[in-house]
């Protein structure tokens, strides 16, 4: 009897578990953020998004992407958005491990556009320019029955004329555009610090 007992509680756990696993991930994918900036209930999960080409006089707008898997190494994000209208002033959230190092980075605030760090501006023009030239691939819902897949969503905003349009890729293989992220994320980190020190003395300089 007691090992019929015991035999029915690790089943238990595990089925509890498993649905654990199934809610989560519907949870993530729900989180992703639609072209408006929404919650998104959740894109086809059978036919890729249609990608619309991008002209070299197209504005880069905002970057968004976002990966979830099964290793806490494996997810990150990575947010360029701007406060307001201004546009020339955009600024970067992420939340990511260093690859080399295996540190957690965590730069901005995802809640509060204007208090992250700002990207400087010839960085943002090269990963417009990346973003043109890179052939990714565009984003579908991988098959929900595979608990362990890495959902991984690039969504680009860009702006050519007076009308915006957003395309979204899978970045499951877009390496290379996470190492140009991180080392602009390295470069805008040693930015805001730069800014910080500087209003700091010259708040300093101004008391009587």
């Amino acid at each position: 009897m007691k090992k019929h007992m015991i035999l029915f509680v690790v089943l238990l756990i595990l089925i509890i578990g498993i649905g654990g696993i199934f809610m989560y991930r519907h949870y993530l994918k729900g989180q992703i953020p639609d072209k408006e900036g929404m919650e998104n209930p959740i894109l086809t999960e059978t036919e890729p998004e249609e990608i619309r080409p991008v002209s070299e006089t197209a504005d880069l707008v905002s970057f968004y992407w976002h990966q979830s898997a099964m290793s806490f190494d494996g997810c990150f994000t990575f947010r360029v958005s701007v406060a307001g209208q201004d546009f020339s002033d955009p600024r970067l959230y992420c939340d990511y491990t260093d690859i080399n190092t295996y540190e957690r980075i965590l730069l901005g605030d995802d809640c509060d556009v204007a208090s992250c760090p700002p990207i400087p501006r010839e960085r943002w023009t090269e990963l417009a320019d990346y973003l043109r030239k890179a052939d990714l691939p565009a984003y579908h819902e991988p098959d929900p029955n595979l608990m362990d897949a890495t959902i991984s969503i690039i969504q680009v905003t860009w702006r050519d004329g007076d009308e915006p349009f957003t395309n979204n890729y899978n970045g499951t293989t877009a390496h290379e555009l996470r190492k140009l992220l991180a080392d602009i994320a390295g470069e805008s980190e040693l930015s805001g610090q730069e800014t910080e020190t500087k209003n700091t003395s010259e708040a300093g300089d101004a008391q009587p």
